[in-house]
């Protein structure tokens, strides 16, 4: 008879899993962009959409591609802090049931957010959805240079998670979870395709129940 262990904590992605923050991050970006005396690579959609999950050097790498990244991360260090700014002030648009989800989840599992995002992203983000209070912990990129895998393994370790999941939204978090030995659960309604998560959920409204059918 095989034994299963409860899931002691849920780790979110954010972008694509619980907001679609393009609209915020065109305007900010594009609006400081613009303002340099640096060639740049004004952000559309599509490619806001295509650096969604990666890290900021790969932001830094596309918008300013002639640019050294060691100028190129001091100046997206700037455009995250006006990104933040107007994700505070014009908020972002977040994904059904976000608060509600949190609220309900929080009363079984610890919660976590985790990103390949600047610093001070989450935090804001955070702040619009109202979901401070459900969340015990949240880490990026932006924090300490290291990517999702390593800042996986990290949360982890620091709050010494037995059982944690993953939800995310592109192959890069199914990859990211398998080498920190974490299930993934697949939100099919963001920006990638991973058509053969084993796990897989259409809307977080139906998220508690997948958590519960994993054991």
């Amino acid at each position: 008879m095989v034994t299963y262990m409860k899931k002691d904590a849920v780790i979110f992605d954010i972008d694509g899993t619980l907001t679609n923050s393009t609209r915020a991050i065109i305007a900010s970006w594009n609006r400081h962009l613009s303002s340099l005396d640096y060639p740049c690579v004004l952000l559309d959609e599509k490619l806001a959409g295509s650096l969604m999950g990666k890290t900021m050097d790969d932001w830094a790498m596309a918008v300013l591609p002639e640019v050294p990244l060691s100028v190129s991360r001091k100046i997206t260090e700037v455009m995250e802090q006006k990104e933040n700014e107007e994700i505070r002030t014009n908020g972002t648009d977040l994904y059904p049931y976000v608060r509600e989800t949190f609220e309900l989840l929080s009363k079984d599992y610890q919660l976590f957010i985790l990103s390949n995002c600047g610093r001070g992203y989450i935090e804001a983000v955070m702040a619009y959805a109202e979901i401070e209070p459900f969340v015990k912990g949240h880490l990026c990129f932006g924090d300490n240079g290291l990517d999702k895998p390593d800042n996986l393994k990290k949360m982890i370790a620091d709050y010494q998670l037995k059982n944690p999941v993953y939800v995310g939204d592109t192959k890069r978090d199914e990859e990211c979870c398998e080498i920190a030995g974490v299930p993934f659960i697949f939100v099919s309604y963001g920006f990638g395709d991973v058509p053969d998560a084993q796990y897989r959920c259409d809307s977080l409204r139906d998220l508690a129940d997948v958590i519960s059918e994993m054991g």
